[in-house]
């Protein structure tokens, strides 16, 4: 079972027992993390979830809607279900949270079913930040950041923005790497960040 799918986060349920939304929903998160927004068309979505297809666009006017949903709900469940969540018991200072996302990575990369980050992914299948799927992208990308800077802050750094920058530049090429097959990408990416956070220390 996949770490951010959602059975795990809500638990085992029936499909037969959700609402059609929710159906449609569950079976596009499944699909565009394991295929990819475009290869996953609407037939195939709503073939998953058992519904008819005009149930889908009474629920989503479109497809850009849907993939919008989704990448709200993999932020849900990925950044702040499990990322944010997972720090908590990491750590903790600051310096052991920050440290601990390659920890958690690391772990990650190793399970068969790591499906890669769903954000890179749709940004980069969008072609263009202004689109729907590319903005929405964007702004879920933001928002790791931002968690990232709020522990940069409470660590003392200097430039929090900037160090959040290069914490979230490993972490995105950590991730494409493990998608590559090296699945201890997030090791080397460790050592790299720790060495980040001691050159910051040795400058106060």
């Amino acid at each position: 079972m996949r770490v951010t799918s959602l059975s795990h986060a809500t638990g085992p349920s029936s499909a037969e027992s959700e609402e059609p939304r929710e159906r449609v929903l569950r079976a596009a998160y499944e699909l565009f993390c394991r295929q990819g927004v475009r290869a996953t068309g609407v037939d195939r979505i709503v073939d998953e979830a058992g519904v008819a297809r005009m149930t889908l666009y009474r629920n989503f006017h479109s497809k850009d809607e849907l993939v919008q949903a989704v990448l709200d709900l993999r932020e849900k469940l990925w950044t702040r279900g499990w990322v944010e969540r997972e720090l908590e018991t990491r750590g903790s200072s600051p310096e052991e949270k920050l440290l601990g996302i390659f920890d958690l990575f690391d772990e990650w990369f190793r399970r068969e079913d790591y499906e890669g980050c769903l954000f890179i992914g749709c940004l980069l299948e969008s072609h263009d930040r202004a689109s729907a799927m590319g903005s929405t992208s964007a702004l879920q990308l933001a928002k790791v950041h931002e968690l990232l800077r709020a522990l940069m802050e409470e660590a003392g750094a200097r430039d929090p923005d900037a160090l959040a920058d290069q914490w979230q530049m490993l972490m995105a090429g950590a991730i494409v790497l493990a998608m590559q097959g090296k699945l201890d990408a997030a090791r080397p990416a460790r050592d790299a960040a720790a060495l980040l956070l001691e050159s910051e220390g040795s400058s106060h």
